[in-house]
């Protein structure tokens, strides 16, 4: 190893050649410093190996995994495909279901508006299963109505449903 030179160091050289280490003298401790033209740090980091021959396979190590599951059986593939499939068309049905309850009926009545009574009221009295914003518009649609405002006694076309 080498030793830094500080303002404190004495040296004394002792060896003939260019090439020979020189012991110096640091704090009264003898150091080897290397030969001038000789670097400290730039040889090998790590002992030589031998060398991989050209032909050899190369091993890796197994990798740490659990055993590998058999594939699901076809028999089970296609019950869980059909059991998706019933799962989405039951939805669908049940979707459609729900959607055919606020259609608004297609026959049509002529009925007067009573005192007190509007446009959703008669909607709710006329069709009582159905959507009433959706009566309420379809009304207004019939009669060419502008506004949601009628009088009592004014004859309306009203969807009704039987």
């Amino acid at each position: 190893m080498a030793a830094l030179a500080t303002s404190t160091t004495v040296e004394r050289e002792t060896g003939s050649g260019a090439d020979t280490p020189r012991l110096t003298l640091v704090h009264g401790m003898p150091v080897r410093v290397p030969a001038p033209g000789r670097t400290v740090g730039k040889g090998r980091l790590r002992p030589p190996t031998r060398r991989r021959i050209v032909g050899a396979p190369h091993v890796v190590a197994a990798p740490n995994c659990g055993p590998r599951r058999a594939p699901l059986p076809l028999l089970a593939m296609l019950g869980l495909g059909a059991l998706v499939a019933a799962l989405v068309y039951g939805v669908g049905a049940l979707a459609n279901s729900v959607a055919t309850e606020s259609q608004v009926p297609s026959t049509t009545a002529v009925v007067r508006v009573a005192a007190g009574e509007s446009l959703s009221d008669v909607a709710a009295r006329t069709a009582p299963d159905s959507d009433t914003a959706a009566v309420v518009e379809r009304i207004r649609e019939l009669n060419g109505l502008d506004d949601a405002t009628v009088r009592p006694g004014q004859p309306l076309t009203v969807p009704v449903s039987r």
